[in-house]
């Protein structure tokens, strides 16, 4: 199973960003995921054109499974 990590912030003009990350392990640690949320924010991290992240939102684990079809 295929899990990514979106990590969502409010930007300065009231409008949201979203990021994903691939490739996660299976149940990420809520107070580690908070601090790299922080870190990215303290340090800005991502550019985003004519805006600016202004705080940490929300942060959801989405899991894909796959099943194969045998013919």
């Amino acid at each position: 199973m295929q899990s990514i990590l979106h990590l969502t912030f409010n930007k300065a003009s009231g409008k949201k960003q979203t990021y994903r990350i691939p490739e996660v392990i299976e149940n990420p640690d809520p107070i580690k995921v908070k601090a790299l949320m922080d870190y990215i924010l303290d340090k800005e991290i991502f550019y985003v054109k004519d805006d600016v992240l202004s705080s940490v939102l929300e942060a959801k684990l989405q899991n894909i499974s796959s099943t194969e079809i045998e013919f």
